[in-house]
């Protein structure tokens, strides 16, 4: 994986129209991109528009405009990932509303899609605070690491090669991040 000054090199390459660093940047993000789309769609996806879709419109993007000199403030990986999760929310919330529109048929289905719409409408510079917050309650860089890598759409095993450990090792650190978390998220309630 990629080191954060190999992203932030690749990030400026690309704003000099580098496609082999779009390239890079493709592989380094899609999954962890596809993942996201795929959590904020659910069962929405359709023939016409799923998560693969919309990962690739946000990458795409992203792509033109930092070429064309957009983003000036966007300089490391950390930054880029916040914005493509802030333009892939967007993106599929407009979906869903064309989805939902009632000259597509919106009919009781449609209405449930909209409440999905709304929740997804979220701020997602919110929905990065609070991964970041959650990351920063473990307290520990190895369990930070592996919750990335989990998050990310690794498995266990390529997590426990990744990080020198045992896959029960890391299983092991898994429920421990589970337990945490559930526990910071039953405060929240």
């Amino acid at each position: 994986m990629p080191d954060e000054i190999t992203v932030t090199k690749w990030i400026a390459a690309l704003r000099q129209g580098d496609e082999a660093s779009a390239k890079k940047l493709w592989n380094h993000y899609f999954q962890r991109l596809m993942n996201f789309a795929r959590s904020r769609m659910g069962a929405i996806t359709t023939a016409v528009y799923d998560e693969e879709d919309a990962a690739i419109s946000t990458f795409r993007v992203l792509c033109e405009n930092l070429k064309a000199g957009k983003y000036p403030d966007i300089a490391d990986g950390d930054e880029f990932w916040r914005l493509m999760l802030t333009v892939a929310a967007r993106k599929i919330s407009r979906r869903l509303e064309y989805e939902s529109a009632a000259k597509r048929n919106g009919g009781s289905a449609q209405l449930e899609r909209i409440d999905v719409s709304l929740a997804i409408t979220k701020d997602s510079s919110q929905v990065a605070v609070e991964y970041e917050e959650l990351l920063s309650k473990l307290n520990d860089p190895n369990l930070e690491r592996v919750a990335v890598l989990k998050l990310d759409g690794y498995t266990n095993e390529e997590i426990a090669t990744a990080i020198n450990r045992t896959r029960r090792t890391v299983q092991r650190m898994l429920d421990l991040i589970r337990d945490l978390w559930r526990e910071e998220l039953d405060n929240l309630d």
